[in-house]
């Protein structure tokens, strides 16, 4: 059983197989823009699920674990996503 990569070891990894990258801010509807694109994180993916969310509750905070997320493209021109913790999100969970 191998060890667990640190974050860096993560993104060293993640970038270096990639052509593009960047972070993008997830808003309380789960939603971020990437190259012009409105995608959503679906609300099953627990990192980015808000609570004490404005219209829910009267004292509100939006509070969500997560609130970026990092988009790449591959080598292959296809689109990855990961979370703060550069673990994968998986592309059925973000649509656009």
């Amino acid at each position: 059983m191998g060890r667990k990569l640190t974050r860096l070891e993560k993104s060293t990894a993640i970038i270096k197989d990639s052509t593009a990258s960047q972070w993008c801010y997830v808003n309380t509807e789960n939603e971020f823009v990437f190259m012009n694109e409105v995608f959503v994180i679906d609300s099953s993916v627990e990192e980015y699920k808000v609570y004490n969310k404005f219209g829910t509750v009267e004292d509100y905070t939006n509070e969500a674990y997560m609130e970026e997320i990092l988009v790449v493209i591959d080598k292959q021109g296809l689109l990855r996503f990961y979370n703060q913790n550069y673990d994968l999100v998986e592309k059925v969970n973000v649509r656009y």
